[in-house]
């Protein structure tokens, strides 16, 4: 027999169809009568249907659905109830197995219900098998027919992300376009459906300095970049973002997370001189201090962008002093390497420049200094020209002969001092 049927989740009618091997069939009704049409050239709502190989199509359930509770989703009859009393009944997952009573069916009308609501992130389909059973007998009048359920996504759930708060970091000097964090968020509701179409966006920058748009979100894959090379750390060390990720490709349920960028230090401040001191030494000494000179550098302290080193690159020629750093990485140290001499050269005059030891990340002037060493004159003992002196006499010399001249010199020719 045929019977026409509609899906009470939908509006299409279908023919359910049964052959004499009691397998139950859905054909959707426009369908079949195109078939028969095309067979037999008229509508003829006599025809008897005995090909085999019809099977039910899914039936589908919104989940959520608000009811009223239990729900029909169909009605499933046999051909063998205008003859004798069958009873129905369903079996598998969700009807006699976990979990149990989820679907039922009206044992004597054969109407499927659904009690309660569904959830397709928990389960999105049922599989159960229907039966026919003649009343009394308990035997099958046909044979069991599967009965596929799918669950219909509906957008509720929001997107999540995987971390509450993320942290990077950002070079200051970076440009426009730099990759800087990436966050990600997914969405529980159907993959490749609107429901689970994530877009991200930034909604609040803090401090919002020197533009409150620093940075930009791709709002399909949530990459942050800079969109300002404005950065300056000795500025604004740290940015907060809000970002949201909306599903609906954006226009949907939202979910939120805080992004803190730090700046970190670029060698974007040169070293510049404050303090050069007295440049005085003693002549004749070695290793003796000449001079501490201070800088200051606006970059981040005790970072390879902050610590100075010192040159000596003219008024040196022979290499008479060295310049060294101090411990405090701020402090350029001259020395002697070696002795000098007042009576040659009472001045010196030494170009000195100051580095960073990480190479300028920007643009940057090197400062430098001149530095005029004044030598202090030292009192020094008169100096026999030659130091040493052979002499040969005969040996019946008078007393009171002159054995040899042997004369001396004062180096201290600025004092006028007199040799005695």
């Amino acid at each position: 027999g045929v019977y026409i049927s509609r899906l009470i989740c939908s509006d299409t009618y279908f023919l359910l169809g049964f052959d004499h091997g009691s397998k139950r069939y859905f054909l959707p009704l426009n369908f079949y009568l195109a078939m028969h049409y095309e067979q037999t050239g008229h509508d003829d709502p006599g025809l008897k249907i005995t090909k085999r190989g019809w099977i039910i199509p899914p039936l589908s359930v919104s989940e959520n659905h608000r009811g009223p509770y239990p729900l029909v989703l169909a009605q499933i009859r046999s051909d063998f109830d205008k003859v004798k009393k069958i009873l129905y009944k369903i079996t598998g997952p969700g009807a006699n197995e976990f979990p149990v009573c989820l679907f039922t069916m009206d044992r004597d009308t054969g109407h499927l219900y659904v009690r309660q609501e569904l959830d397709r992130e928990k389960q999105d389909k049922y599989m159960l098998f229907a039966h026919a059973e003649e009343a009394g007998s308990g035997t099958d009048a046909e044979q069991p027919m599967e009965i596929i359920i799918n669950v219909i996504d509906q957008n509720d759930n929001k997107p999540v992300f995987n971390q509450s708060t993320y942290k990077g970091e950002v070079p200051e000097a970076s440009t426009k376009g730099f990759e800087v964090i990436q966050v990600v968020a997914t969405d529980a509701d159907e993959p490749n459906t609107d429901n689970s179409d994530i877009r991200y966006r930034i909604m609040s920058q803090k401090p919002e300095e020197p533009s409150p748009n620093m940075f930009t979100i791709n709002p399909a894959t949530g990459v942050i970049r800079v969109n300002e090379a404005e950065l300056d750390r000795e500025k604004v060390p740290k940015y907060e973002l809000v970002v949201m990720a909306a599903d609906n490709k954006g226009e949907g349920l939202t979910g939120f997370t805080k992004v803190i960028i730090k700046v970190t230090d670029s060698n974007d401040h040169a070293p510049v001189f404050t303090d050069l001191g007295q440049a005085t030494v003693e002549e004749n000494k070695v290793d003796a201090l000449v001079v501490k000179m201070l800088v200051k550098d606006g970059d981040e302290p005790h970072t390879m962008a902050w610590n100075a080193k010192f040159s000596i690159i003219d008024g040196d020629p022979g290499n008479l002093f060295t310049v060294e750093t101090g411990t405090n990485k701020q402090e350029g140290i001259i020395s002697t390497a070696k002795s000098l001499d007042f009576e040659r050269t009472s001045k010196h005059t030494l170009l000195v420049t100051v580095e960073n030891e990480a190479p300028f990340a920007v643009p940057l002037v090197t400062s430098t200094a001149t530095v005029v060493v004044t030598v202090e004159d030292v009192n020094e003992p008169p100096i026999f020209d030659p130091k040493e002196k052979h002499v040969s006499k005969r040996e019946d010399l008078a007393v009171n002969s002159t054995v040899v001249r042997y004369t001396a010199t004062d180096p201290d020719v600025g004092r006028k001092q007199k040799v005695m």
